[in-house]
Order: C-alpha cells, then structure tokens, then sequence
C-alpha cells in the first residue's frame, strides 16, 4: 500500500571516493537517482530526494535542499522528515542499486506505532540508509544534528529502533542486496 507513505532517496554527499556524482551516474541508461526513484515509485504515494535542487531538479518538483548540508545522512533524513506530507518514510540512498520491493514490503510491514525506526541488521552490521523511519523520530534526530552526533547508530539509540534480520545470500536475498557503489571499480 502506497498510501501513508513517503520515499526518500538521499542524494546529497561528497562522493569523493567516487570522483564524480554517484546520483548521476548511468547504470543501463537510468541515473541511480532516477533508478532509486523508481524503486520507491511502487512503495510510496509520495518522492522526495533531499540533494541540490540545481543538481536534480530534472528528477521533478520534489527535490528540497539538505537544512544540514555536509552534516551525512542523518541531516538528510532529518530534512525529509520536515517536508514529507506523511508520518511514515521508507528511507534509501542513491547509491544501492540492488534494493527490492521485498525489503521495502517487510520494512513498510514492521513499522509500527511502538517503533520509530525499522532498520536492516546483518552480522553485527546495520544499514540505516535502507529503512523505515516514522516522523516521531525528528525531534531527537534533529537534536542529534545540532549537537554535531551524526554517527547514524548514535542518533538510532536515541529513538524506538527495532532491527529486521536480513542476511544477504540466505533465505532467498541476493548476496549484493546492500552493495554501495563508492567507486568506478564498484560499477
């Protein structure tokens, strides 16, 4: 169900390691910024990417500025959570191509109104940049920003964070379901 929902792709960043814009990089004749969109089209009644509005302001009307720029993705997140029409956000960074509608279902499935956040976990490892988030979250991740505590686990120990088991390889998920694409070697 799309209703409810709002998808954010987090375009910003430096892409350093990169050494051009991951967002706009073409895998198979698609930006990763308009794949992603793509991706969370099916989900979510309403898109947002928070990035540079003169950088991909193509991607359509939704694109709003980081309030943090430079402060990583918790102020991305943060942001969209100001500007989002709805509670719940299903929450993605541009540079993960191989994210499915499998993972977004659960996700969407385990956000609940005792949880502030639903974030994959596997092998001690956490990935907050493909999550759930419910708008309850902002203040304490705005606090987060502003006190400069941008390590995404910090600002999760902060809120209702619940922990979905998704093991890449094993029951059924792609082994490169979390792959990020940092740099050309990654494309």
């Amino acid at each position: 169900m799309k209703q409810g929902w709002t998808g954010v792709v987090l375009a910003g960043g430096r892409s350093s390691r990169m050494g051009r814009d991951k967002a706009l990089i073409e895998v198979e004749g698609r930006t990763l910024l308009d794949r992603a969109l793509d991706k969370l089209d099916v989900h979510c009644a309403e898109l947002l990417v928070i990035g540079e509005p003169e950088k991909y302001g193509h991607a359509g009307p939704f694109v709003i500025a980081d309030e943090w720029p430079g402060k990583g993705p918790l102020g991305g997140i943060a942001t969209a959570m100001r500007y989002a029409s709805n509670d719940k956000l299903l929450v993605i960074a541009c540079d993960m191509p191989a994210l499915n509608d499998r993972l977004f279902d659960l996700l969407k499935a385990q956000l609940g109104t005792a949880t502030d956040a639903v974030v994959p976990r596997h092998e001690g490892l956490i990935e907050p940049l493909a999550a759930a988030y419910h708008r309850s979250a902002q203040p304490a991740f705005r606090r987060c920003v502003e006190l400069d505590v941008l390590k995404m686990s910090d600002a999760l120990s902060q809120v209702r964070t619940s922990h979905v088991e998704v093991i890449p390889g094993r029951d059924g998920w792609p082994l490169d379901l979390f792959r990020n694409i940092n740099m050309p070697s990654d494309l």
